[in-house]
């Protein structure tokens, strides 16, 4: 990993230590070709490579609601490399598997834009939570179909449950069974609660922000 401002002594390629030329500059910063192994390079860097240790401290502040330009401002890394390095780490977690039965289920839409503030931008984050693990078994963000929902649902009914509760969604009927759906405003409160806990850290998911998701 380069440091802040890491000098290139001699023009010698840090990739194939062999000779390098002068290639032009870039924002008055002398640029290298190597004729080796047709690398450029500069003569010094006023960035910074990510390494393990700052992948975990981005995934730490953006769990603390942080949001992209400030966690390069904190770690002095440029903002698309906060946003690339954030998709690469999201790439490599795998989803949980659950061999738990018979347990007792919440599931709710919370509502969220993208793109900008209209109606047209809505989408919804549909997902399903243990109401005593508060574990969360599914999610899918995209619009409030029945195709959605389904998705989730159906990882739920895998799981042998004995009792999954919703809010008067019409939709649910027709994908859960009567003998252990449950709609009531009051027995949704775990997941309700947590929706709530979720706007407060992430400031993209408040109800009235300008911090909105520019893509799906």
């Amino acid at each position: 990993m380069f440091s802040i401002v890491s000098q290139l002594s001699l023009a010698i390629c840090r990739y194939c230590t062999n000779a390098c030329i002068k290639k032009g500059c870039y924002k008055t910063i002398q640029k290298y070709f190597c004729k080796q192994c047709h690398k450029y390079q500069q003569s010094f860097y006023t960035y910074k490579l990510t390494s393990t240790t700052e992948d975990k401290n981005i995934v730490l502040l953006n769990n603390e609601g942080m949001s992209i330009s400030s966690i390069g401002r904190y770690l002095h890394i440029a903002k698309t490399t906060v946003r690339r390095r954030l998709l690469f780490i999201s790439k490599t977690i795998t989803t949980p598997v659950f061999t738990e039965t018979k347990q007792v289920y919440e599931v709710d839409e919370m509502q969220t834009f993208i793109g900008r503030n209209h109606p047209s931008c809505y989408k919804y984050i549909t997902y399903a939570i243990n109401r005593t693990t508060k574990s969360i078994i599914d999610f899918i963000v995209g619009a409030r179909t029945k195709e959605n929902i389904r998705k989730v649902i159906d990882k739920v009914l895998a799981l042998n449950p004995r009792k999954i509760y919703t809010d008067g969604l019409n939709i649910y009927p027709s994908l859960i069974p009567t003998t252990i759906h449950c709609k009531f405003q009051y027995h949704t409160n775990t997941i309700e609660r947590n929706n709530l806990g979720i706007r407060n850290s992430l400031k993209r998911l408040s109800r009235k922000t300008i911090c909105f998701s520019k893509s799906i």
